[in-house]
């Protein structure tokens, strides 16, 4: 069984974001944070193997939570998503270990 973890501000983003994951019977989600401190705590609490992170969120910036959550859960993959298309934030959030 394939666990993630999703974490976005906005409620009703997590919730079908859950739909469209869990369409696959092997997938799971395992987890929902409303903001990137809460998405790190809960990574190292249930060592999902994959995150999907907003790059924008409240207390903690998916950016700097995809780093932590690497850091603290190096077998967690992390998949960011964001309107912005710029190179620069495409550099920083692969940088980031995105």
């Amino acid at each position: 069984m394939l666990r993630i973890l999703l974490a976005d501000d906005h409620r009703v983003v997590r919730r079908g974001l859950r739909l469209l994951l869990e369409e696959k019977l092997e997938w799971k989600v395992c987890g929902e944070a409303s903001n990137g401190r809460e998405a790190v705590e809960m990574a190292a609490t249930l060592m999902p193997h994959i995150a999907v992170v907003d790059l924008s969120m409240p207390e903690l910036s998916g950016l700097e939570a995809t780093r932590q959550i690497v850091k603290r859960v190096p077998g967690t993959e992390v998949l960011i998503y964001t309107m912005d298309e710029s190179e620069k934030v495409v550099h920083e959030v692969l940088s980031a270990g995105a």
